[in-house]
């Protein structure tokens, strides 16, 4: 005969997995599968081993610790200490100092799809194409440079 002991562990181990999704892994659903799989075996053990109105409770009880604990998960600032408070401010390019013109010519450092590095001057920066693809290792001249983006073109 089963216990209430294994019951409880179940029901715990579920509504555990079931918030691990939610919160620290969302998107990925194998967690709160399991969760869910391991709860409902819970409560189908306490039917069956139990009277229908064990189970009945166990059920309620479940389902109230299910909400609650996401309630409370979502609600009460819970995560606020793992949570990321910043942001990522900075931009492509930025302690650049207008050091490259339009006109000046360099390297691709790699592969322009469109998108890469360069180096002109001895100054390595990010630089793209208008949507073409350049291989690493090719000459390349500015074409524009705005704010910080310089776009550039293949050597012809």
């Amino acid at each position: 005969m089963l216990d209430w002991l294994t019951i409880i562990v179940l029901l715990i181990i579920g509504i555990g997995l079931i918030v691990t999704e939610l919160i620290f892994i969302p998107g990925t659903t194998v967690f709160g599968i399991a969760g869910l799989v391991l709860s409902i075996i819970g409560i189908v053990l306490s039917f069956t081993n139990f009277s229908f109105g064990t189970g009945i409770f166990v059920t309620i009880v479940a389902l109230a610790l299910m909400v609650g604990t996401l309630l409370y998960s979502v609600r009460s600032g819970t995560w606020d200490k793992v949570s990321l408070k910043s942001a990522n401010t900075g931009k492509v390019n930025e302690d650049m100092q207008h050091s490259i013109w339009k006109g000046d010519k360099g390297k691709t450092l790699s592969s322009l799809r469109p998108e890469g590095k360069a180096i002109f001057n001895e100054v390595i920066v990010e630089v793209s194409t208008r949507g073409n693809y350049v291989n690493a290792g090719a000459a390349i001249v500015v074409v524009e440079v705005k704010d910080q983006k310089i776009v550039v073109e293949p050597v012809v």
